[in-house]
């Protein structure tokens, strides 16, 4: 993987990775064929091994790349927004704060009825109520069991991961804080979460001098 990182943006620790990846699990699956990129965007979850489960339509062409021992890249995007040049102390640049995780891993598909059951299963109740996750009047075993064959599922191992979180760490404590109440008033979830990941990164800072 080759996603430029200066070190003053490196992710501040291991479970700051682990959180985004949970926090923001709708991400972009990329994987190049005979030179040409292949990309779905969809949901993918960690369960307890560390593995990232999805699943995509059969009739996707994606699916087909998706075999086993195959490599991918999946992209993981956080909280970001726009900072303005005018809350520094002095007037800079503008710029772009955000949160990514790029996870390079291997494909095992899985084909066995009861774990792609589980694999649902447990995608469902991660994104809805725990009642879902059975048979409903929406959703039949019979009409579970039709649906799997228009579905490829698939574990993703992972190999390697690189993580930027550009927080403002190339600027003065002084401005990042600035950074922080300029975000702190607006009212959408993307700021509120920036703002959480700055002033975690300024803790972290503040505790290692």
């Amino acid at each position: 993987m080759s996603l430029y990182i200066p070190p003053h943006f490196e992710a501040p620790d291991s479970d700051a990775i682990i959180g985004l990846i949970q926090a923001y699990p709708f991400a972009t699956l990329v994987s190049v064929v005979d030179g040409e990129p292949l990309i779905t965007h969809l949901p993918l979850v960690a369960d307890e091994n560390g593995l990232l489960l999805g699943h995509v339509a059969r009739a996707n062409p994606h699916a087909e790349a998706l075999e086993d021992g195959a490599t991918v890249t999946a992209i993981f995007h956080g909280p970001h927004a726009y900072v303005s040049p005018t809350w520094y102390a002095k007037p800079n640049v503008p710029t772009w704060n955000y949160a990514t995780v790029h996870v390079k891993a291997t494909v095992r598909p899985l084909e066995d009825p009861e774990i792609v059951h589980a694999l649902l299963d447990g995608l469902i109740a991660t994104f809805d109520d725990e009642e879902a996750a059975g048979e409903t009047p929406q959703m039949t075993h019979e009409a579970r069991e039709a649906l799997f064959g228009h579905i490829h599922c698939f574990a993703l191992e992972i190999e390697d991961i690189e993580a930027k979180f550009k927080l403002s760490q190339n600027r003065s404590a002084a401005d990042q804080k600035r950074v922080v109440a300029a975000l702190g008033q607006r009212e959408d979830d993307n700021a509120r979460e920036l703002v959480s990941l700055m002033l975690h990164n300024l803790r972290q800072t503040a505790s290692q001098k």
